[in-house]
């Protein structure tokens, strides 16, 4: 088994249990977990919400992790995109407006990325607020930057933490990060 192929199982098997509300998506391939992330959202809810950190980024991610063009260049929290088919609405949870949607039932919400607020104060208590005034069915959280994490309260706030290994898919990010001492 790869190790996609584990990250799909577990990532599905979280979706499916209904006794599991948040999963923290941890690991050094970035561009891996967010395109398992929302591929196994696609096989579960035709909508969600995606709460980013910077909307001038969050398409630059989306496109490269899926090495397509999914979304425009420049996003709104106003205009509604489809990803597969999937249509989601995208927000800042760094800056709250009105058009921010907080989900129910019917929706997912992944939050992406969430590395930049962990390792400060003031902005973890306001990311822990967003998460607590989030009403999707379930949320993910996918980190980006994993080496540079110092904070993980965060753990104490979720139902699974999956680690996305990959070891035997992509060891050449494995490599380059030891030989750059960053884990």
């Amino acid at each position: 088994m790869t190790d996609q192929e584990r990250a799909v199982m577990s990532v599905m098997n979280f979706l499916r249990d209904d006794n599991k509300r948040i999963l923290l998506v941890k690991g050094y391939d970035d561009d891996a977990k967010l395109r398992v992330a929302l591929s196994c959202l696609e096989k579960v809810y035709d909508k969600g919400i995606i709460r980013t950190s910077s909307m001038s980024d969050e398409s630059f991610h989306i496109n490269f992790a899926f090495n397509k063009n999914l979304l425009p260049n420049i996003v709104t929290s106003t205009n509604n995109y489809k990803i597969g088919k999937m249509v989601v609405s995208i927000s800042s949870y760094k800056t709250h407006t009105q058009s921010n949607p907080s989900g129910n039932q019917d929706t997912f919400t992944l939050f992406h990325p969430v590395q930049t607020v962990l390792d400060d104060s003031k902005e973890y208590k306001k990311f822990l607020n967003e998460l607590g005034n989030t009403y999707s069915n379930k949320i993910l959280l996918v980190t980006t930057n994993e080496h540079t994490i110092k904070n993980w309260n965060i753990v104490n706030y979720v139902d699974e933490v999956f680690f996305y290994s990959v070891e035997n898919d992509n060891p050449e990010i494995m490599k380059n990060l030891r030989i750059n001492g960053e884990i």
